[in-house]
């Protein structure tokens, strides 16, 4: 979006260089102040997929705190939890029905762009013209069971069935074993339906109603469940992204696990959403100027001393991405073969 603006800046200069005349200037000027003036009392909304307590809403709450400060006519931003199916309502919800001007947010399970592109029958988006603002940072995703769990490694769940707290089919939490089970033959058994995302599984976890969780951020479970770490309650089974963490070097990486070209494939697919991690989006029909603002402010908060403190303070792990970054990426993994695709759907049993 950004390298269009700079193109069109670059027509603009050469057909009117310094024969501009004072009208086109002020014609210019007034449209970028329209621009920027638009956002002065109105309401930001973020729309969080999951419900309080989580990784998406923890991130989606602190960087809504100092947004505004870098969005011109600083509007006041809030935040609003809209679970269900994965976080597919939220998404549907910000893609179809909420207000296109660019003042509400997605603020969604990093794997909806795959989840559309696998054909996901709730889906009611494109996952290649969803408007991208940034990321505050992705991380890997864990399958891990509770200390007290006689399965604590990933062999151990080729023997051993497994019991799972998951939120939905649509989520990582079903996914990841899914996936899992199908590739490497583990008996993991998830059972979906814990509402309240991380937040009730984990609930569930310390009542001993499921053994363990797969699809929960490496970032997600520093910042919310430090003490978790810190006190040796999880083993940790294995991550699924594109290379190890830093910071979990023994723990197996699903993508050296498989044997194969084809499984391989797919579990980079699956991957790819790792990347994108707490990332934001708007409707495509939001226009292209407004959403050169959000980014801008978007990027500008990354750097927020304010932000950065109160991020340092929750232990909120940071890798800023900007939109020009998860346009690509969402672009690449648009871009995957259809054979992949059908296969990793099937993998999936999200397919008839």
């Amino acid at each position: 979006m950004m390298r269009l603006c700079h193109r069109g800046w670059s027509v603009f200069a050469r057909c009117f260089g310094a024969a501009c005349t004072l009208t086109g200037v002020l014609a210019f000027g007034t449209g970028a102040t329209a621009q920027e003036d638009f956002y002065r009392g109105k309401t930001v909304t973020f729309i969080i997929g999951f419900g309080p307590g989580g990784g998406y809403d923890l991130y989606a709450r602190v960087l809504g705190r100092h947004l505004a400060h870098h969005l011109p006519g600083r509007p006041n931003v809030v935040t609003q939890n809209l679970e269900g199916a994965g976080s597919v309502r939220a998404a549907n919800f910000v893609y179809n029905t909420a207000p296109r001007d660019g003042t509400a947010i997605a603020a969604v399970n990093q794997n909806m762009p795959m989840y559309q592109l696998l054909g996901g029958k709730a889906a009611q988006f494109e996952a290649a013209k969803l408007a991208w603002i940034g990321s505050m940072g992705g991380s890997n995703g864990l399958l891990y069971t509770w200390h007290t769990s006689k399965t604590k490694t990933i062999d151990e769940a080729k023997t051993n069935i497994v019991m799972l707290g998951g939120t939905g089919t649509n989520s990582d939490s079903h996914i990841f074993p899914t996936l899992i089970n199908n590739l490497l033959g583990t008996k993991f058994k998830v059972v979906n339906g814990y509402s309240g995302g991380s937040k009730e599984v984990h609930l569930a976890l310390e009542r001993g109603e499921v053994e363990g969780r797969g699809g929960n951020a490496w970032a997600s479970l520093k910042s919310s469940n430090r003490d978790w770490l810190e006190n040796n309650k999880l083993h940790m089974l294995v991550q699924i992204g594109l290379e190890r963490e830093p910071e979990l070097p023994n723990v197996p990486l699903l993508l050296d696990l498989v044997t194969n070209d084809a499984d391989r494939k797919i579990v980079e697919l699956v991957s790819l959403p790792t990347f994108l991690g707490y990332a934001h989006w708007v409707s495509p029909d939001v226009p292209g100027e407004r959403v050169a603002i959000l980014r801008r402010a978007y990027m500008e908060t990354m750097q927020d001393k304010a932000f950065l403190a109160e991020a340092q303070k929750l232990d909120m792990m940071l890798r800023p991405k900007s939109g020009e970054e998860l346009t690509q990426i969402v672009r690449r993994v648009s871009a995957t073969p259809p054979d992949v695709l059908k296969k990793a759907a099937q993998v999936l049993e999200w397919s008839e």
